[in-house]
């Protein structure tokens, strides 16, 4: 009985290991599914690796310097010099600078009161006011933090200073001193930062992470049901079928992806009014404008989708190639992370994603309030993709037809 075990047990052995080549050559033979085995995780971890940063840096901060002095200049150099914020606009407007803020040209705007230098010096104290977007809670924590961490530096420096001055004027006679007969003047030379978040003031995360996760819901389901509705035709055969009829390429395109337009419609509604129920995320721009801009954003990823279903054999292969474009849209978009912080590598493939212009001007919309006209540069954007990708589509698909 136990020999008879035995040789069963070698027998099932030896089909489990025949089913196992026989598998093994499968993989072997499709060059996609090797292609992610192999490369997708090398290529994946140096660009996340390299992309991927929490620390906040280079905010991009508009300044409007009222006073325009040395001691001014100075202390916009020590900002700088943060590495926190990067002065990329000098103006003389608060008004301009504001209207930069809102359109999201800028994150930050520092303002130098006019008599700045003038309090500084007659020991009054001087107070720089910081506007900063707080739509991002980590970048508006972040820029409080470094103010702070600059204006705590500036005073302890000044305190041991003024230790200095109060000691030597005890030892000058009062007719023949100015400041050193008060050192309270010293003391009172003070920088204080008054830190200002504007259109997130309680710094809540569901106000930041709402308007972008309608962009991220979109991505997936958009892709991923454009990509296998193709492809599902051609494994069930009725694709032949359609090429049989008089539809041309182009329509029949066209017709697979208008309901997913529809589709995409509603989960906009659904994500939109879910988030002000329940989140209670503020509306400051118009809801129509959203609409506009979510359909050219949705436009864009039913053309990808397209890209994917005329490349893949098989649902597998849709499904795999799908979410090998999700990652990076997920990750170098601004979703998650400080876009600004990433090296310039890392933004030049962000900027070709539909998904980090969608997100800019969803939140520009929703949070600042800004106008349609105001993101056009977004929507050109996804035009853009949207187009190429549809003539790419169109052009693959021939072949494949051919």
């Amino acid at each position: 009985m136990k020999f008879k075990f035995n040789i069963n047990l070698s027998a099932s052995m030896q089909r489990i290991l025949s089913v196992a080549r026989k598998e093994i050559r499968q993989l072997m033979r499709d060059v996609l599914t090797m292609g992610f085995v192999v490369g997708v995780p090398a290529v994946q971890l140096l660009l996340f690796g390299y992309a991927i940063n929490q620390d906040v840096r280079n905010v991009r901060t508009a300044v409007v310097d009222h006073s325009n002095s040395y001691i001014s200049r100075q202390l916009i150099g020590q900002l700088e010099a943060t590495q926190t914020f990067r002065i990329c606009k000098q103006l003389d407007s608060d008004e301009k600078a504001r209207e930069l803020l809102k359109e999201g040209d800028v994150r930050v705007v520092v303002v130098v009161p006019p008599d700045y230098t003038r309090s500084y010096y007659r020991g009054r104290g001087a107070e720089i006011s910081i506007l900063v977007d707080a739509t991002d809670p980590i970048l508006a924590r972040a820029v409080r933090a470094s103010a702070n961490g600059l204006m705590d530096k500036h005073n302890r420096r000044l305190q041991s200073f003024d230790i200095n001055v109060g000691e030597s004027a005890l030892r000058v006679p009062r007719e023949r001193t100015t400041f050193g007969t008060k050192p309270d003047l010293v003391r009172q030379r003070f920088l204080r930062f008054s830190v200002i978040n504007l259109y997130n003031p309680e710094l809540r995360t569901p106000v930041f992470v709402v308007p972008a996760l309608l962009g991220v819901i979109l991505t997936t389901t958009m892709i991923l049901m454009t990509a296998l509705s193709i492809v599902r035709e051609r494994e069930r055969g009725s694709f032949e079928f359609l090429i049989a009829t008089p539809v041309s390429r182009l329509e029949l395109m066209t017709g697979k992806i208008l309901p997913y337009i529809c589709i995409g419609i509603i989960q906009i509604v659904i994500v939109v009014f879910t988030g002000l129920l329940l989140f209670d995320v503020p509306v400051a721009g118009s809801l129509i404008d959203l609409g506009v801009v979510s359909l050219f954003f949705i436009a864009a990823n039913l053309t990808l989708g397209l890209v994917i279903s005329s490349v893949t054999a098989s649902q597998f292969q849709a499904t795999q190639l799908s979410f090998f474009f999700f990652l990076p849209s997920v990750l170098l978009s601004g979703f998650m992370f400080p876009f600004g912080s990433m090296p310039a590598p890392a933004q030049w493939i962000g900027e070709t994603l539909p998904l980090t212009h969608f997100i800019r001007a969803a939140r520009g919309i929703l949070l600042r309030g800004s106008s349609l006209f105001e993101h056009m540069g977004e929507i050109g954007a996804m035009l853009l993709f949207s187009v190429i990708l549809f003539g790419l589509a169109t052009r693959l698909f021939k072949k494949r037809l051919d």
